[in-house]
């Protein structure tokens, strides 16, 4: 008979999570909810009630994937949700260590081996060694992002399942796809509201269990975050004139404008720099995730179009004023290409006693809106035809798909380059916030449990306005509005009805992240802290879970089914 888990023994558990590979659009993703419901279901509190124990399909999910929802039943209708991703990023960056990628313990005794010899402070992986000697860190795919904080939960949720008699509800709800588009969270929300209504249950909370990452001392990881960072990929398509190599100041290269677009925003904080939402609290730089010309197969004539996508990640900003600066990023950068290209003929004229003149004509920047109506005016179902042919193409990634939409519509449109058509691609993930002034008791509550803890400990623990990586709180806790959610949809190619959907409700109650910390997830180097993550985090994170039951807490009553 396999043995039974310890869950007083986090760090245990949150390995054997680990070792269970569940990379995202994978086979391990799909059968972990039946790996975890054998974890969960030999809690003494589920062999008594396997009713309260379910995994839930994700619908109309091609990969076949569920959720996971266990509940442990109190006295009174206040339940505190602890949730996380199941899913974990894949291990090819690993090389000649990704067979133990998956096992913590083996791959900190094979990784010190590999970096034995390893000397300077200058190398970078010489603080991945330091913090492996030390004792104080664990590596492997997902110990970090997310497993231990997985684990932390289910050690809250078997210990509040023990007493004879428990005031409140935990229920823990485990999702799929984090990593990939949220299908895990964004089919559970809708669902949250009726799951505790049909039980006469009411969310309290939501502790979000995702990891934070601190390069130094843990000062900045050991946080609670009451807020998460909104995602948007905004894409700029820049069009140009096309001619032969040959002689290439008769047309204009969108090369030259894109890559000035991409030397100006690529890592620049201050390229879309917004208010900071606290002292030193800023968003990340935007990045580029795509950048790629158009051609399907080798010519010698110029580009026509080249297609850009940027992770912009906001605290304060909206989709409105993200895509406005973008759109004015954009216009620079053609106005320099076309005076750098007019330099540089005036250049070349003057050497071979030659004249060459560029094209006329102004940059034009349009978004895509704009776009689409030019197109569907010459050719009406223009951009739902073309929806349905880049869906075919390209299923299975959204950010193709638009730019295919963008190359079939822009000959309906009369569109001629110098251009640059600005939108979005998706996914779109909504800034989350605590509401201060409607929550004022929880946070009030949340300050004080902090601080005390913090004195028990020794250690500061922050609280922190925004998480900085996206996650599924901007689901749980939305605060972009409808009208930014539909600006969101008229200006992307590619249609997504989820921006409409109920899942962009939230839950209403107050929602925080609280989880272990480490350093360099989806890295070779992913590890996580083991004092904090294993023995700090679940203590801290039971004490807020009694604190926030206890609000409004409402006689003790035993259970029979206890």
């Amino acid at each position: 008979m396999e043995k039974s888990p310890d869950f007083e023994n986090v760090q245990e558990l949150a390995i054997a999570l680990t070792k269970m590979a569940s990379v995202t659009d994978s086979q391990g993703e799909k059968a972990f909810p039946a790996f975890l419901l054998s974890i969960l279901g030999q809690i003494p509190y589920f062999r008594k009630n396997p009713s309260d124990l379910a995994t839930i399909p994700i619908p109309d999910d091609p990969k076949g994937r569920s959720n996971v929802l266990a509940l442990v039943r109190g006295s009174g209708r206040r339940c505190v949700i602890l949730t996380g991703h199941y899913d974990v990023v894949q291990t090819s960056m690993y090389g000649s260590l990704e067979p133990w990628a998956f096992d913590p313990k083996t791959l900190s005794h094979k990784m010190l081996e590999s970096l034995a010899d390893l000397s300077g402070k200058d190398n970078p992986l010489f603080r991945l060694k330091e913090d492996l000697a030390s004792g104080e860190f664990l590596p492997g795919r997902g110990i970090l992002d997310m497993k231990s904080g997985l684990a932390a939960g289910i050690s809250v949720l078997a210990a509040f399942s023990t007493p004879y008699e428990r005031t409140g509800n935990i229920l823990f709800l485990s999702v799929a796809d984090e990593e990939g588009s949220s299908h895990g969270m964004k089919a559970a929300v809708p669902l949250l509201a009726d799951f505790l209504a049909e039980r006469g249950l009411e969310a309290a909370a939501v502790f979000n269990l995702d990891s934070a990452v601190d390069q130094d001392s843990g000062e900045m990881g050991r946080a609670v975050f009451t807020g998460s960072v909104g995602k948007t990929l905004p894409f700029v398509y820049f069009v140009g004139k096309c001619t032969h190599a040959g002689a290439p100041f008769d047309g204009i290269n969108p090369s030259l404008p894109a890559a000035m677009f991409a030397t100006e925003v690529e890592c620049n904080p201050d390229a879309l720099k917004e208010k900071q939402s606290a002292p030193g609290e800023e968003a990340p730089p935007p990045t580029i995730l795509y950048f790629r010309e158009s051609r399907s197969e080798y010519n010698v004539t110029t580009p026509q179009a080249v297609f850009l996508a940027l992770n912009v990640l906001s605290h304060t900003r909206g989709p409105e004023e993200i895509m406005d600066a973008i759109g004015k990023i954009a216009a620079n950068a053609m106005n320099s290409a076309i005076s750098s290209l007019r330099e540089r003929s005036s250049t070349l004229s003057r050497r071979v006693s030659g004249h060459f003149a560029l094209p006329s004509g102004q940059p034009v920047v349009i978004d895509f809106d704009e776009l689409s109506r030019r197109a569907e005016r010459l050719s009406p179902g223009i951009l739902e035809k073309a929806r349905s042919f880049a869906a075919g193409q390209k299923p299975d990634d959204s950010v193709q798909q638009t730019l295919l939409i963008l190359q079939e519509l822009l000959p309906f449109s009369g569109l001629e380059g110098p251009a640059a058509v600005v939108g979005f691609a998706p996914p779109y993930y909504a800034r989350a916030e605590l509401n201060q002034e409607v929550h004022q008791t929880f946070i009030a509550m949340l300050r004080a449990e902090l601080s005390d803890f913090s004195r028990q400990i020794g250690k500061s623990i922050r609280v922190r306005p925004y998480f900085p990586g996206i996650s599924d709180m901007s689901f749980l806790a939305p605060a972009d509005s409808e009208n930014q959610r539909a600006f969101v949809r008229i200006q992307s190619p590619v249609a997504d009805p989820e921006t409409a959907g109920e899942n962009w409700k939230g839950t209403g109650c107050p929602v925080l992240n609280i989880g272990p910390w480490g350093r360099e997830y989806h890295q070779m180097g992913e590890r996580v802290h083991k004092e904090y993550s294993f023995i700090e985090l679940p203590k801290l994170l039971a004490r807020l879970v009694r604190a926030t039951l206890d609000l409004e807490g409402s006689p003790s009553i035993g259970k029979e089914d206890a």
